[in-house]
């Protein structure tokens, strides 16, 4: 026998090869083609492993796209059990969409730690989107970056749903008054419904759960302070996700699902969410260094 047979030996191109059970499927001729291919994959799963995740966004498109509805929102709505309504904000809370140049695609990359949240947000609550861009635009972000946990959402409102202070296709200020989401606003009460064109499909809430969400209970976490203007209290501040060469140890996420334990693991002592919002400030808890250092021990705040 060989010396070398059964052995394994490392190529030129970083791939081991064992010539006892790692190719002897391939035929001899396309042995170097194999070896350059799983090598290849290795290095890209490798690449995926360690470095946040990202997608390629098409360029901004006007059109209307009349199937733009990822999920049965209103179904998922209609079945929810949850009172308490988490609102998040998707550019620079969730994610990093680079800037906008005309007609170019751009990348957008995932904050850390995003696939963790998501799971036990819409485990734990009611998880909804709004955000400021194009109904198209979120569209790609959240199959993009956000697949599965988006089809659990219980809705998802683009820039239509906003309060703007110039033109929809163009630089405005936004803001997001809660008060659209407990008051029963729709799709059909704002003035850029028919930005796209006239629309009869998804107008952004479950009829039947009109009135089924409370102040008290709803919760908008966003990186933008002016946005949630009309309701500070309301407001979750997340510091701004820059992407992954600016932030690259970002753990903001995960201060907040803590942040949000602590909510769960004292729920009987409040009467809603933003009782315990009154007194645990998420100010200081973010800095506290140490997510886990904070202590929940009922009548204490954090620290």
């Amino acid at each position: 026998m060989n010396s070398q047979e059964g052995s394994s030996s490392t190529e030129a191109n970083g791939v081991v090869k064992n010539s006892s059970n790692k190719t002897n499927h391939v035929p001899s001729h396309l042995r170097n083609r194999y070896n350059r291919h799983h090598g290849a994959q290795q290095r890209t799963q490798h690449k995926q492993l360690h470095q946040p995740s990202s997608v390629l966004l098409p360029a901004n498109r006007s059109e209307w796209e009349d199937e733009w509805v990822l999920a049965d929102y209103a179904q998922n709505e209609r079945a929810t059990a949850h009172k308490e309504l988490i609102v998040l904000d998707l550019n620079g809370t969730l994610l990093k969409r680079e800037k906008h140049r005309k007609d170019k695609t751009r990348m957008a990359y995932a904050r850390p730690h995003l696939p963790e949240f998501l799971a036990f947000a819409v485990e734990n609550f009611a998880v909804m989107v709004w955000s400021s861009a194009q109904p198209g635009n979120i569209n790609n972000m959240l199959e993009g970056l956000m697949s599965p946990y988006y089809k659990s959402f219980v809705r998802v409102w683009d820039r239509r749903f906003c309060q703007l202070d110039g033109r929809y296709f163009g630089k405005s200020s936004s803001l997001k008054d809660l008060r659209r989401i407990t008051d029963g606003f729709t799709l059909m009460d704002s003035s850029t419904r028919n930005a796209y064109g006239t629309y009869d499909g998804y107008l952004g809430i479950c009829p039947e759960k009109r009135d089924h969400w409370k102040m008290e209970n709803v919760i908008l976490v966003d990186d933008s302070k002016s946005k949630a203007a009309q309701q500070k209290g309301n407001h979750i501040f997340i510091s701004s996700y820059d992407g992954p060469k600016t932030n690259p140890d970002d753990d903001e996420l995960l201060k907040f699902t803590d942040y949000l334990k602590g909510y769960l693991a004292r729920k009987s002592e409040y009467s809603d969410l933003l009782s315990y919002l009154s007194k645990h400030s998420w100010p200081e808890f973010r800095t506290a260094g140490s997510a886990s250092s904070v202590s929940h021990d009922k009548g204490a705040t954090s620290s």
